[in-house]
């Protein structure tokens, strides 16, 4: 099959492929050679072994369609989903992790490539280097045993599928990451051809072994890829190694040594284990599995593995942080029925990777505005949490309280020596910031689509754009800057200072006090909250304050947090006092 396929959708004539498309491209492509539906079931022990009367339980077995069609007829129900390890690995990024993703192979023109395309375009997935091809999607039983473990029937001899001769530059081109599948290996040349187009087009590749049986089988060619010098991350597991070592050993070491000479990065996942990662030039790190509450299905495990992984590689993380996260990806996926995670398993990732305020606020998020929110804490990972900063964007250059801003915002950098936050507009934020980054810390921004008091959408920035995350809705950006001041250890040096401002500054004022009211904030750890009380800009707040506790709309206790300074020295003064700087320089 192959040879009626139609140009990828969107293509205006044969040979420019996708040129139009390149400034849009995924940051991720990956590699479906044949689009496959899974047919899904949770099956007992017994019924398993009466549906394989021709095999063993496990691993992955070639069939004709009409054995998977006997075998659902005595199934009872089972769910259909796009399926594949291309599609579970690019859904997870599309749907969990927000990134771009886009698939590169062929589909047939019956319903189940119509369900195919759908079904990975509704969750965000790029298909337009999908190309429709005359004849039969692949389909693949997929047996879901009491334990959670999978057996794979798969339909693949007549299914339409992508030739090494079909595929183009363009298919990779403006992609940052392409992942090449070892079930690809199936077809003449394709992983060879894919992993050099890829290469050529600046792509990191990344290959994945799939089956100890695609290892068996294509030991030879699997060699002279990894030799080629075109594979620069290598996902596998154990028992895909014992194979490739043709040894049955717990010792991985000789293993991840002899592909760590090919490729950057080797990561080998074990289960219930975890997984353990070899970059070039450093040690073998493990890294433990997640803990989850139960089993329910393995199936895209490695996949979403990969995507947790690959997306902590995007955005430059550290490898522990990267398996940390995969591992995290592959946890969620387990705890349902197929290779996708529902919506409860990312409230779950989120949570473990992001802190309780992040699955509480994504569980009622609109996709854009998780989106956001998902990316403002990924800023906060990467640059660390710090001093957040609030004030008046109409407070400029011009105003006696910029001098004091800046001013301030050197010295608290000088003591506390952590990353500077702000809402990244102009006016008291502009100044803190520039303060802290004279002093040479390292500066960091959440900014919004329109400050109050300005009357342009966007424009320069003072901050990195390596730095910056940019917010169309008000909500993500709230949540992020009060998660930028949160202490999670006792070592975290972090406080929320108000510089003069009006109703934005305000209502910010009034959110924190109250999740300190009600104990969302600051129960574990303290954290300052400091007013500065410049020329007594903030009397007439104070007064406020004490008449809602005069009239018993407020007790004193839930304002006793907030710190009135009147001066930088003051404030200086207590945040030294308040983490003990003074003292623990003395010892040093």
């Amino acid at each position: 099959q192959g040879s009626n396929t139609t140009r990828p959708r969107g293509a205006s004539v044969a040979g420019d492929g996708m040129e139009a498309q390149t400034s849009s491209a995924p940051d991720v492509v990956a590699l479906q050679p044949v689009a496959v539906v899974d047919h899904l079931a949770k099956v007992s022990s017994t019924k398993l072994l009466d549906l394989l009367v021709d095999g063993k339980p496990g691993g992955s077995q070639r069939v004709q369609v009409k054995q998977v069609q006997e075998m659902l007829s005595q199934l009872g129900p089972f769910v259909s989903q796009p399926g594949g390890s291309a599609a579970n690995t690019t859904r997870g990024m599309a749907a969990g992790f927000h990134v771009s993703a886009g698939l590169i192979g062929a589909l047939g023109n019956d319903e189940w490539g119509s369900m195919f395309r759908s079904g990975m375009e509704m969750v965000g997935v790029d298909t337009t280097r999908m190309r429709d091809v005359n004849g039969p999607t692949g389909r693949c039983v997929v047996l879901v045993g009491e334990d959670g473990q999978r057996t794979m029937r798969p339909c693949l001899s007549d299914a339409v599928r992508i030739r090494a001769s079909e595929l183009q530059l363009e298919d990779f081109r403006g992609a940052k990451v392409a992942v090449i599948p070892g079930y690809a290996f199936y077809g003449k040349d394709l992983v060879e051809t894919s992993c050099r187009l890829a290469k050529q087009a600046g792509c990191t590749v990344a290959l994945d072994f799939a089956s100890f049986e695609v290892v068996r089988d294509f030991a030879e060619e699997l060699d002279k890829v990894l030799h080629s010098g075109n594979v620069d991350v290598v996902f596998c597991n154990e028992d895909e190694a014992k194979q490739y070592m043709k040894e049955q050993t717990e010792d991985f070491a000789p293993f991840l040594q002899q592909i760590g000479q090919y490729v950057d990065t080797v990561a080998l996942t074990l289960g219930e284990k975890g997984c353990l990662v070899k970059k070039k030039g450093s040690e073998t790190f493990a890294q433990p599995a997640s803990v989850v509450s139960k089993v329910v299905d393995t199936t895209g495990a490695g996949d979403l593995f990969e995507a947790g992984f690959l997306f902590g590689l995007l955005n430059n993380y550290a490898p522990k942080r990267c398996a940390e996260i995969g591992c995290l990806a592959g946890g969620a996926v387990v705890q349902n029925l197929g290779g996708e995670v529902v919506d409860g398993g990312w409230r779950w990732l989120h949570a473990q990777l992001y802190g309780e305020l992040a699955q509480e606020v994504v569980r009622g998020s609109a996709s854009v505005v998780q989106e956001e929110l998902l990316q403002c804490y990924s800023l906060i990972h990467k640059k660390g949490r710090g001093v957040v900063y609030y004030g008046s964007a109409r407070l400029k250059q011009d105003s006696p309280y910029w001098a004091k801003a800046m001013e301030l915002g050197k010295g608290v950098a000088e003591l506390l020596r952590v990353t500077t936050w702000s809402g990244g507009g102009p006016g008291m934020m502009e100044a803190a910031t520039l303060g802290a980054s004279e002093a040479g810390y390292p500066i960091a921004g959440i900014r919004i689509q329109r400050e109050a008091g300005t009357t342009v959408l966007s424009g320069k920035s003072y901050l990195p754009p390596e730095a910056t995350v940019f917010c169309r809705f008000l909500s993500p950006r709230k949540v992020a800057l009060v998660d930028a001041g949160v202490r999670q250890q006792e070592l975290d040096r972090t406080a929320y200072i108000f510089l003069p401002g009006g109703l934005g500054t305000m209502d910010e004022f009034f959110e924190l006090l109250t999740l300190v009211q009600l104990k969302k904030l600051g129960t574990k750890f303290a954290v300052p909250l400091i007013l500065c009380n410049y020329n007594g800009v903030y009397d007439g707040l104070l007064q406020f304050l004490r008449s809602c506790e005069h009239h018993g709309t407020l007790n004193n206790q839930e304002i006793s947090g907030v710190v009135i300074c009147n001066t930088n020295e003051e404030i200086i003064h207590h945040l030294a006092r308040f983490y003990g700087i003074d003292s623990m320089r003395n010892q040093t």
